[in-house]
């Protein structure tokens, strides 16, 4: 049995969307039910800690301060400068 849902997304996931299908001679439909189900399946077996969010939102204090530390960027850290001189052999 089959039901229909309703959903807003992006322009830019819509238009992802129709050119794989496109391209691929995926019906939207499959794409999307098949999407999902791996999506859920990941939330089922990987740690809730180790899911990355797609997006993030901030509120305006966050994001003033992201801006100023992108603008205004800290001197690094000890443990940054090892980080980066270090040689994998």
């Amino acid at each position: 049995m089959t039901t229909q849902v309703s959903a807003y997304i992006s322009s830019e996931t819509k238009a992802n969307m129709e050119h794989y299908s496109a391209t691929y001679g995926v019906k939207k439909g499959y794409l999307i039910e098949n999407a999902l189900n791996h999506y859920l399946q990941a939330l089922y077996e990987i740690p809730e800690e180790f899911i990355i969010p797609s997006q993030l939102v901030l509120s305006q204090e966050s994001f003033d301060r992201v801006v100023d530390m992108m603008e205004n960027p800290p001197e690094p850290t000890q443990a940054l400068i090892d980080l980066m001189n270090r040689k994998d052999d």
